[in-house]
C-alpha cells in the first residue's frame, strides 16, 4: 500500500486543483447563459467540498514527498527536516504559496454571499494554485530562460487542461439534471449553451495539444520518442494519447448533438429528452477518461524518460 500512497495522493491533488479551478472559472466564463435563479446551489456545495480537502491533502503529500526524498517512513519525519524542505527549497516555498492560495480561496467562497467577486476571486486563487504546479516535477528540472519558458508553458497546459475538465463536469452535472425535467425549459438552454461552447472547446483542446507538444521536446526531446516509448515514462505517454484521443471523440459526438439541435429545420432535431440521453453518456464517457488521464499524469510526474544517449 506503501508504494501507491503517494502516487494516489497526487491524483487526488491533481484532480482537486483542476476541478477547484475548472469548476469555478468554467461557471463565470462558459454558464452565464443560463438562469441561475432556477440553479440549485448544490453546485457550490460541491466546490465547498473541494475546497476543504485540498489543502489537506496538499499538506499530507508534501510531508509524504519529503519521507520519500529522505528514504524514511513518514511516520519517522522530524520537525527539523520538514522545516528545512518547507523553507529551503522550491518545492517548499511552492507548497506554501498553494496552501495561502487555497486558504484565500476557501474562505472567498465562505463569503460568497457577503461578497459579490468572492466567485471570480476564488477563481483566480485557483487558476495561481494550479499554476503552482509546474514548479515541481518535470518542468522544475528545467534550468535558466528555458526553465521559467517549461514553467509558464506547463502552467498555460495545466489551466487549459482544467477549464476542459470543469467544462465536461458542469455540462454532465448540468445535463443530468436537466434529463430528470426534459419538459423544462432549461433543457433547450443548455443545449444551446454547450453548442456555444464550441469555438472555446476547440480553442482549449489546441492549447493543451501545443503546450503538450512543447512540453515533450523540454521534458526528453520530440526525435527521441521512439526511444522514450520503450520505457515506463514513454508507455504511460501513450496510454495517455490514447486516452485524450478518446475524450477528443466524445467531445466531437458531444458537438454534433448540440449542432443538430440547433438547426430548427433539421428532422432529428427538437428532441430534447433524445438529445439529453444521448449526452449524458456520452459526457459520462468523456469525463471518465479525464480521471485516467488525470491518473495517469500523476504517475508520470514521478517517473524520468531515461533516455539512453
Amino acid at each position: 500500500m506503501g508504494d501507491w500512497l503517494e502516487p494516489g495522493l497526487r491524483f487526488l491533488h491533481y484532480a482537486l486543483l483542476l476541478g477547484l479551478f475548472g469548476w469555478t472559472a468554467f461557471r463565470l466564463i462558459g454558464l452565464r447563459a443560463l438562469d441561475w435563479q432556477q440553479q440549485p446551489e448544490n453546485w457550490m456545495a460541491v466546490a465547498i467540498s473541494g475546497a476543504v480537502l485540498a489543502p489537506l491533502v496538499s499538506i499530507v503529500l508534501m510531508l509524504t514527498s519529503i519521507a520519500a526524498m529522505m528514504g524514511q517512513p513518514l511516520a519517522a519525519l522530524e520537525g527539523p527536516i520538514i522545516e528545512a524542505m518547507v523553507f529551503g527549497t522550491d518545492l517548499g516555498w511552492a507548497f506554501l504559496l498553494r496552501m495561502a492560495l487555497l486558504g484565500a480561496a476557501l474562505l472567498a467562497l465562505s463569503l460568497r454571499n457577503r461578497l459579490s467577486l468572492a466567485l471570480p476571486f476564488a477563481a483566480l486563487c485557483y487558476a495561481a494554485a494550479l499554476i503552482t504546479l509546474a514548479w515541481t516535477g518535470h518542468a522544475a528540472a528545467t534550468e535558466g530562460g528555458w526553465g521559467l519558458f517549461h514553467r509558464i508553458n506547463d502552467g498555460l497546459h495545466l489551466l487549459a487542461a482544467g477549464l476542459w475538465v470543469g467544462a465536461i463536469g458542469w455540462f454532465l452535472h448540468l445535463v443530468i439534471r436537466a434529463h430528470r425535467r426534459a419538459e423544462s425549459t432549461q433543457a433547450r438552454t443548455l443545449l444551446g449553451v454547450m453548442h456555444g461552447f464550441a469555438p472555446l472547446g476547440v480553442t482549449l483542446v489546441s492549447v493543451v495539444a501545443v503546450t503538450g507538444l512543447i512540453n515533450s521536446q523540454l521534458i526528453f526531446g520530440i526525435t527521441n520518442s521512439v526511444a522514450v516509448l520503450t520505457t515506463d515514462y514513454g508507455i504511460l505517454l501513450a496510454a495517455k494519447l490514447v486516452l485524450v484521443c478518446g475524450m477528443l471523440a466524445f467531445g466531437a459526438h458531444n458537438a454534433r448533438i448540440g449542432r443538430r439541435e440547433a438547426l430548427p429545420n433539421d428532422s432529428q432535431a427538437n428532441d430534447s429528452p433524445v438529445s439529453l440521453a444521448a449526452l449524458r453518456r456520452s459526457l459520462a464517457g468523456e469525463f471518465g477518461l479525464a480521471v485516467g488521464v488525470v491518473g495517469v499524469v500523476a504517475v508520470m510526474g514521478m517517473m524520468s524518460p531515461m533516455v539512453m544517449e
